[in-house]
């Protein structure tokens, strides 16, 4: 008498990972009782699923019983493993909304497909947007009925970051163009205004270009976008050689978006001007103390100078006071300008949704 061999379980020893998991698992209390008796629809699908080597998924049946493969597995952080062969809602709950309405497409017969969709999947404790390729099939019973979906999917999210990373590059190089050149312009205007002669003129307007060359240095060392608070007023005080130890600062790290990194540098740079000239440095024991913190919604940045020579308010607000208000602008804020007779004092206390980056 000829011996029938059992029915053969759906999970190839070619499977990986995910083949040996799905057959080392309890089948007796799931709903799909023993793989053995499954469907050959079934069957056929999970070994397709499981031996191919690009992302694939099935789900089956009304709850939508879910397998997947070892290259889908990598892209599931600690939903992996548990949820093999559990309903596709218990654990895409986070995104149900987003995954049932296509889901439904395909479970009355239609095929779909879409490319660098966007979802929130809750791979590691917390939902982030991630993009997505994906086609999903109907699979049909021999009855004619759709009994499952089987779906192939590739994850987009890294190439679209990169492209919206390069978008904001391109943006941020042209609206940087156009700023630097109106600032150049603008510190020609006020040179040729506030110089005594063509000398004086040049001077000015060597310093203040240098000022802002040394701005697009700091971005271009940090990626281009963001620069540090510390390096600029590093920056301010090295530049004048002898007089950097007598600069001293003290703050907490803040990145600063371009447009603030600038008009925090031409601000400083106005300010040490001002001090070597008439201020604190223009004598051998001054010293400038540059403080700033973060308080709630704002940062503050105080410039206090000591030791220099007897300061009176000036009986008009001149250049370096006008540029102060105007860069303080861009910064969300206006600059507090006192005249202790010990020495100048600058406080300016910045919106920090006009500074950092988004």
């Amino acid at each position: 008498m000829e011996t029938v061999p059992p029915p053969a379980r759906p999970f190839p020893a070619t499977g990986g990972e995910c083949s040996a998991i799905l057959d080392a698992l309890d089948w007796r209390s799931h709903p799909l009782c023993d793989p053995a008796a499954w469907p050959v629809e079934l069957k056929t699908a999970v070994r397709i699923c499981l031996t191919a080597k690009f992302a694939t998924m099935v789900h089956w049946g009304p709850e939508l019983f879910t397998f997947y493969n070892d290259a889908y597995a990598v892209r599931l952080g600690n939903k992996h493993p548990g949820h093999l062969g559990q309903p596709a809602k218990d654990w895409w709950s986070e995104m149900w909304d987003q995954l049932d309405p296509f889901f439904r497409k395909v479970l009355a017969g239609e095929s779909y497909y879409t490319e660098n969709a966007r979802y929130t999947p809750d791979r590691d404790g917390i939902a982030r947007d991630a993009y997505f390729t994906h086609s999903h099939s109907p699979i049909w019973s021999d009855s004619g009925e759709v009994a499952g979906i089987y779906l192939t999917v590739v994850e987009t999210t890294p190439q679209i970051e990169a492209e919206a990373r390069s978008a904001v590059l391109t943006n941020e190089l042209r609206h940087r163009m156009k700023n630097t050149m109106t600032i150049v312009q603008s510190i020609v205007n006020q040179a040729m205004r506030r110089a005594a002669t063509m000398q004086d003129a040049k001077r000015l307007i060597n310093d203040q270009i240098g000022a802002l060359a040394r701005t697009n240095d700091l971005l271009t060392r940090s990626d281009g976008l963001d620069a540090p608070l510390g390096a600029i007023v590093a920056s301010a005080a090295e530049i004048q050689g002898a007089f950097a130890n007598r600069l001293s600062s003290e703050g907490p790290a803040v990145t600063l978006n371009p447009k603030a990194a600038i008009a925090f540098t031409m601000m400083l740079h106005e300010l040490t001007t001002n001090a070597i000239k008439y201020g604190a440095l223009s004598n051998d024991h001054g010293r400038v103390e540059v403080r700033w913190q973060l308080d709630g919604s704002a940062l503050t940045l105080d410039w206090q100078e000591h030791d220099g020579p007897l300061v009176h308010a000036p009986e008009r607000s001149g250049f370096g006071t006008r540029l102060l208000v105007a860069l303080a602008g861009d910064l969300g804020g206006e600059p507090q300008v006192h005249y202790p007779p010990d020495g100048l004092r600058c406080t300016l206390r910045s919106d920090l949704r006009a500074i950092i980056p988004d």
